[in-house]
């Protein structure tokens, strides 16, 4: 089996800061397979795997993922995969600041000064980018959650079916 990996970019305007190579790592059923493997513009953003095995040793379909390593910083990674082709799309997604960190940061740097404090090593901030970094390396791990639209159509299916259950039994108990 073959296995056609693509690159795409979403990232209209801000082309100036796509890097020049992605690296990717092919899974197997979740697992890593082989080494990773840098592309870039000279490979035009593809690349084969060639013989893969379409069944595990046990006889069942394996299925086949890819995952960017070190993905660049304001790129986010979607997937699509159709058939034996995978189509990764970087979309440039802009950092917009949040209010909550924005008025802490007002609140400890508002005694005149408008330059930010300065550590010994001449550093700035560099406690608030370690918790920034902390915070977003938290944040990218967590499950999404609040998502519910398939829970009311269970519980629409759910109670149309306890109605025609109670409407079956009271037809019978009818014909008693």
């Amino acid at each position: 089996m073959i296995l056609i990996v693509n690159k795409e970019w979403d990232d209209k305007g801000y082309e100036s800061i796509r890097p020049e190579t992605i690296t990717i790592q092919l899974l197997a059923n979740n697992k890593l397979q082989g080494n990773p493997v840098t592309i870039g513009v000279s490979e035009k953003w593809t690349w084969e795997f060639t013989d893969l095995a379409i069944r595990d040793e046990l006889g069942n379909d394996i299925l086949y993922s890819i995952k960017e390593i070190d993905v660049a910083k304001h790129y986010q990674v979607d997937q699509i995969q159709e058939n034996n082709k995978i189509t990764l799309i970087n979309k440039f997604v802009k950092e917009e600041p949040n209010r909550e960190e924005e008025e802490e940061d007002n609140s400890i740097n508002n005694d005149g000064d408008s330059e930010p404090t300065n550590n010994n090593d001449g550093n700035s901030n560099h406690s608030e980018e370690a918790h920034n970094d902390a915070k977003k390396e938290t944040t990218e791990n967590l499950p999404v959650v609040g998502q519910y639209s398939g829970f009311w159509l269970i519980l629409v299916g759910a109670a149309l079916l306890f109605g025609v259950v109670l409407l079956v039994k009271h037809k019978q108990e009818r014909k008693k």
